[in-house]
């Protein structure tokens, strides 16, 4: 995958979003210090099985990317954060009021998106995924006083973060007609271990302690949640053993290998 693809999101994004923020601060959230990670996943997920991305695609990439943003904005809220990949978040710097603004601002801008792809199965996908994130974020504010039981936060981490991983790579897989089902199951088991993996990361830790969220490390201990994070990494490099063999499969293999 090269650098000019990701590009291609990043002028998509700069089009379709209006700067509503003083100093170009909402398009330097959108494409400074994103790392990409569900375009990265998704592209090379296709054309390790030799689909090559169109227009479309692109679309259905920079609407993921602008709903993973919009659930930023409103987390930021939530957890009432400080920083966002290294800088003051828009709430700090504005208000939190602003901030949930802009989020649904880059939702209502994902769906005007989805509406030109014209593909009922791919829109409703993502609406069901909107909502799931949502209902995900409410059950974690109310565990908050207790720590809830593995499945719970499993079910928890489906929702908030793994099912946009999923919902990306089947509306790709819906698009190219491969198989939705493996698609799904193979963002899902990587949208978890994104998340756990994360859960470890010193920022976050730091967060969620000061909000009283809890993470795998809370519920299973540090070394069980270790090696449920491997058990989640070994399944996804079984699966990518039915792909064909070519560098895209091998940047699957690098992305699975840094969680």
């Amino acid at each position: 995958m090269s650098d000019l693809e990701l590009e291609i999101i990043d002028k998509n994004i700069t089009k379709l979003i209006r700067e509503v923020l003083p100093e170009g601060q909402l398009i330097s959230f959108l494409n400074n210090g994103s790392k990409r990670i569900r375009t990265r996943l998704a592209l090379n997920y296709i054309k390790a099985l030799d689909k090559l991305p169109d227009n479309n695609i692109y679309d259905i990439l920079t609407v993921g990317e602008l709903i993973h943003n919009a659930s930023l904005l409103h987390d930021d809220v939530i957890d009432d954060a400080e920083l966002r990949r290294g800088n003051t978040t828009i709430g700090k710097l504005f208000s939190q009021n602003i901030s949930i603004l802009c989020g649904d601002y880059l939702v209502s801008e994902a769906v005007e998106t989805l509406l030109q792809i014209n593909n009922i199965d791919i829109s409703r996908k993502f609406n069901n995924c909107v909502k799931n994130m949502a209902i995900a974020e409410i059950k974690q504010y109310f565990s908050r006083n207790s720590i809830p039981k593995k499945e719970d936060y499993l079910e928890i981490c489906k929702g908030k973060t793994a099912g946009l991983f999923e919902t990306i790579l089947w509306s790709c897989a819906k698009y190219f007609d491969l198989n939705c089902e493996e698609a799904a199951n193979f963002g899902t088991i990587f949208g978890i271990a994104f998340q756990i993996k994360n859960d470890f990361d010193k920022i976050s830790v730091v967060e969620d302690k000061k909000n009283n969220i809890h993470t795998a490390a809370d519920i299973l201990g540090i070394e069980n949640a270790k090696i449920l994070l491997d058990n989640y990494k070994e399944e996804l490099e079984n699966t990518l053993y039915s792909f064909p063999d070519n560098k895209y499969k091998t940047s699957l293999k690098e992305l699975v290998n840094k969680l």
